[in-house]
Formats: structure tokens, C-alpha cells, sequence
């Protein structure tokens, strides 16, 4: 009982860059194309597409006021930038990746400045930064499940990718101007829900 009591005090929360609807639309749209091509056990929502800037994992309920307020002050010391959808790859084995994203360009120092300044005000508040360097991105996918190894299989869809992409292309920019705080719900599709956003003055 215990610990059901605590897990119903905590929220399992990060903060990211949320992607608009028309992207959000359209790389949804290409992933569903890709799903029935190339075999991973998972797609992403297109409503769960984001930029993650920091994992904060487990927090306690009555500690995120304060951690909303310190992600305000960052906001409001923002300024708007642009971001591009760049490219597809992976991370795990080339034959069996754990993870298929899109890449990203544009304004990308913009970008690892506003990471720094989000994992800077919550360091303070107990949070804990990751060691490794940061790399942004948006999963797509999880867990390849094909019969052959991957890249065999990424050759073959080249060219729906390719189709796809082109039409993913004219609508690919945008200018990011806030970041939330979600929370996951791990049994709910779509599985992260927007806690907080906030929006750059």
C-alpha cells in the first residue's frame, strides 16, 4: 500500500520542445506509410512527437509549483529560433536498432543553449543533468522486429521514404517559441500529456 501511495504522489515528468500540429500531421503520415515497409514493435503517437530537453524522471507532486515556476523563468528569457526536420538514422545495432528518429537543423546552437539553461534551473532543485552529450531528435519508432537485418530492409522502403520526404519537405521548417513540461501515462495512447507550456516573452 505504501508504495502505491507514493507512486500516486510522484508524476513522471521531462521537459521538450513540443512539434506543431501540420509537422506533427505530416511525419505521422509518413511513419504510418513506413509501419507497414519496416518492422518495429513500436510507432510513436504523432501526438507524442517532441524534442526532449531534459528527463527529470519521478518528482514529487508537491514539488512541481517550483519547478514550473523555474522553467517560467527560462521562457521568459527565451527567444524564438527555427528548426528543420533533417534526415532519419538510428541507435542501437545496425541490424537491430532500438530506435529509429528524425535528425534535426537549423538553429541548433539556439537549441543546445536552451538545454543548458533548462538543466541549469532545475540542477538546483535537485534534478540531475545527463553525462552524455546532448543529441536532439525525434523518435519515431522502437525496437526493430524484422526477419532480415534492418539495413536490407531500410534499402527496400528508399523509396516511399523518399516519396514521403519530399512531401514532408515544403511543410519541414518551424519556429519553436515555447517548451513544456509533460508527464507520461504509460497505459494511455497518446502517452504524454502536456503539464505545463510555456511560452517564450
Amino acid at each position: 500500500m505504501k508504495n502505491e501511495k507514493e507512486s500516486h504522489d510522484k508524476e513522471r515528468l521531462f521537459v521538450a520542445v513540443p512539434v506543431p500540429p501540420a509537422i506533427r500531421e505530416s511525419l505521422g503520415s509518413l511513419c504510418q506509410s513506413l509501419a507497414t515497409e519496416v518492422s518495429f514493435a513500436k510507432w510513436t503517437h504523432p501526438e507524442d512527437y517532441h524534442i526532449t530537453l531534459q528527463f527529470l524522471g519521478d518528482t514529487a507532486k508537491q514539488d512541481i509549483p517550483g519547478l514550473i515556476a523555474a522553467l517560467k523563468k527560462v521562457a521568459a528569457a527565451g527567444t524564438p529560433f527555427e528548426l528543420s526536420l533533417e534526415g532519419f538514422d538510428t541507435f542501437g545495432l545496425p541490424a537491430s536498432p532500438r530506435v529509429l528518429w528524425a535528425g534535426l537543423s537549423g538553429e541548433l546552437e539556439k537549441l543546445d543553449a536552451l538545454q543548458s539553461a533548462v538543466t541549469n534551473a532545475t540542477v538546483p532543485l535537485g534534478f540531475v543533468a545527463e553525462d552524455r552529450s546532448y543529441k536532439p531528435h525525434l523518435t519515431l519508432a522502437r525496437k526493430y522486429r524484422g526477419d532480415i537485418p534492418y539495413k536490407a530492409e531500410f534499402v527496400e522502403f528508399s523509396e516511399v521514404l523518399r516519396q514521403k520526404r519530399e512531401h514532408l519537405s515544403s511543410i519541414r521548417h518551424w519556429t519553436v517559441d515555447s517548451l513544456v513540461l509533460y508527464a507520461t501515462r504509460m497505459c494511455a495512447i497518446p502517452m504524454y500529456e502536456n503539464v505545463e507550456n510555456m511560452t517564450f516573452i
